[in-house]
């Protein structure tokens, strides 16, 4: 409402307070002037407070037709977007980033399922973006080799919140798009921690501690090739924690161990593997040199050992899959 623009209320509000209302809206041409309220300059003013309603109302009843498919096929709709509505649309060319979010999308449908879909092909991605969050919207085909490698289109909402030092990515939607909508509520802001009950170490522990066979559960060789999305964890973590790398080529990740802990003492203890609540501590390597020429006398440098420490909690009330992580580079490396 704009009502407070009248003459008697324009007497009572400040040049600074108006300044903060509209200096986000600076993309509509309008500069505001040093005396916004006196003479020829009300009559910019309620142009511009015009302009601004007429721009709510296009972007509301944009944002209601991107709802009437929850974000996913917003094609369409793209050539007509308000300027002012933060949706990018993608159908090829998709970041590294696009193809995990996918990953992770099937993974959570694999847990609740107790399927073994595989990602095929990203057919397109929708980007909403927020001074807080990001969301993205991901149509894609999954295989079924359980099904003869049948294929079949996928549907998966994704949500990157980047705080300072600590990602936490959410998964509300992971389902076949032939099935019709749940009942969803809406993740971002202050929502995504709802269901984090247990901190997110900050310190990789001490190779005795994992030892402790009651807390930690230490993965085989075996383990690792079986259940691949700890792999997706760590690339997640990893380019998160690498965002100035340019074009990191994730084949080169090396896995040399990984531990998982849960707060019960689970029996038979490789069970921790499917605990909703959990945290992982994944030790690998990057091997950026990896098939290219030695260089100089001495070749290439040894890789360091890094690490990421990755928190999972499946909230089956809300439906959500989180995954926790820092952020932080120097974090990541031993």
């Amino acid at each position: 409402s704009v009502d407070w623009l009248n003459e008697t209320t324009l007497e009572y509000r400040s040049k600074e307070k108006l300044r903060r209302v509209f200096s986000s809206n600076t993309m509509l041409g309008f500069k505001l002037p040093d005396n916004p309220t006196g003479g020829s300059n009300r009559a910019k003013l309620r142009k511009f407070v015009t302009m601004r309603e007429e721009d709510y109302e296009k972007c509301r009843e944009f944002w209601n037709r991107v709802g009437e498919s929850e974000g996913f096929d917003v094609e369409h709709l793209m050539d007509n977007k308000p300027k002012s509505c933060l949706l990018h649309y993608e159908s090829s060319d998709f970041d590294s980033e696009v193809f995990l979010y996918a990953k992770l999308g099937i993974h959570k449908y694999n847990m609740l399922q107790g399927t073994n879909l595989q990602l095929s092909c990203i057919e397109k991605c929708n980007t909403r973006s927020s001074t807080v969050y990001t969301g993205y919207f991901i149509t894609l085909v999954a295989k079924d080799p359980s099904a003869g490698g049948s294929l079949v289109t996928f549907q998966t909402k994704v949500v990157n919140e980047d705080h300072y030092k600590i990602n936490t990515l959410t998964v509300s939607i992971a389902r076949l798009k032939s099935e019709p909508p749940r009942a969803n509520p809406e993740h971002h802001g202050s929502l995504l921690y709802d269901c984090a009950q247990v901190r997110l170490p900050d310190e990789w522990p001490s190779e005795d501690s994992f030892n402790d066979k009651k807390r930690y559960y230490v993965m085989k060789k075996s383990e690792l090739r079986k259940h691949n999305w700890i792999r997706l964890y760590m690339e997640l973590a990893f380019i998160h924690a690498n965002e100035d790398l340019p074009n990191p080529n994730l084949s080169n990740l090396v896995i040399m161990k990984v531990a998982v802990e849960t707060e019960e003492n689970v029996k038979p203890p490789n069970e921790r593997l499917k605990a909703r609540n959990a945290v992982f501590y994944i030790r690998y390597r990057y091997y950026p040199n990896k098939g290219r020429a030695p260089k100089g006398k001495n070749g290439h440098k040894p890789p360091r050992d890094r690490v990421a420490i990755v928190k999972r909690t499946m909230d089956m009330n809300k439906g959500l899959l989180k995954l926790m992580f820092d952020n932080r580079y120097a974090k990541t490396l031993l």
